[in-house]
């Protein structure tokens, strides 16, 4: 059954897009798997370690976020995307 656009409105938004909204509000530092676990805490998600770390890899493979590992530690940030830019034709 369809519902309209204020019903939609109201509905909880899943996990991957309220990580996705935060890195982009926060997208000069980077964080680690602890780190978010107590941020999305804070937006009453309590999740694992795990299931975060499942989240983030699945917005890395889809190119919203990028890792890097530092003294064994992994963290991630919002990765930016400058557009799309056609390639020239041939002369």
């Amino acid at each position: 059954m369809p519902i309209n656009k204020v019903e939609f409105e109201k509905g909880s938004r899943e996990t991957g897009v309220l990580l996705l909204e935060f890195f982009r509000s926060n997208a000069r530092v980077a964080y680690n798997p602890e780190e978010l676990v107590k941020v999305l805490a804070s937006m009453d998600r309590n999740l694992s370690t795990e299931e975060v770390e499942r989240i983030l890899l699945s917005l890395e493979y889809g190119g919203a976020v990028e890792s890097k590992m530092i003294a064994g530690v992994p963290y991630y940030r919002y990765r930016k995307v400058l557009g799309f830019m056609p390639t020239r034709k041939p002369r």
